[in-house]
C-alpha cells in the first residue's frame, strides 16, 4: 500500500514538473493560467513535505493478537 502511494505521489510530481517546464519553455504562449501554474507548485512542494515525514503509524500500540 506505501509502495503504491509513493508511486502514485512520485508520477504526479514528475507530470508536475514536466508541465512546469514546457509552461517555462513556451513562455508568454504557454496555454496554463496562474492558478494552474500555483497548483502544479503547490503539488511539487507538498511531495517534498509529505517524503520528509517519517512513516508514523498510528497502530504503533496495537496488538496484532
Amino acid at each position: 500500500m506505501i509502495l503504491k502511494a509513493n508511486t502514485m505521489i512520485n508520477n504526479t510530481v514528475k507530470a508536475a514538473q514536466y508541465k512546469l517546464s514546457q509552461h517555462r519553455v513556451q513562455g508568454t504562449k504557454s496555454k496554463l493560467n496562474i492558478f494552474e501554474v500555483a497548483h502544479l507548485m503547490d503539488a511539487v512542494r507538498q511531495s517534498e513535505q509529505i517524503q520528509n515525514k517519517k512513516n508514523v503509524s498510528i497502530f504503533h500500540s496495537v496488538s496484532l493478537n
